[in-house]
């Protein structure tokens, strides 16, 4: 490929990338209780690393960085989502009151064991 079209695609993804984290940035502003709050964090944030970290293996072709940041995508797949499922548990059992609570079902009534 031509340097001028790697460097669209480079700027493409990490453009991308930028525009998740600002709407995960927006969402954990806006969205009204902590639950809704942590999931723009997780999964927009994921998103806008994983361009990010992409678009930076596609600059640093030469230099062989592309499979250590498709090795550093994966890891953030499978990290993410485990941290923020830990942090909602552990704002659960916490057991802190919010204005705007939001809880239809309680899966998690059964399990607790306090």
């Amino acid at each position: 490929m031509s340097e001028e079209l790697i460097r669209l695609l480079v700027v493409g993804v990490a453009g991308l990338g930028v525009a998740f984290m600002a709407i995960a940035a927006l969402g954990i502003n806006v969205l009204p209780d902590i639950y809704t709050r942590m999931h723009a964090a997780g999964k927009a944030a994921t998103l806008g690393v994983s361009g990010i970290l992409l678009a930076t293996g596609i600059y640093f072709w030469d230099a062989s960085q592309l499979p250590r940041m498709v090795a550093l995508i994966l890891l953030f797949f499978i990290t993410g989502p485990i941290a923020t499922t830990t942090m909602a548990r552990a704002t659960y059992r916490a057991q802190q009151r919010f204005e705007r609570l939001i809880l239809r079902h309680d899966d998690l009534a059964d399990a607790r064991q306090d």
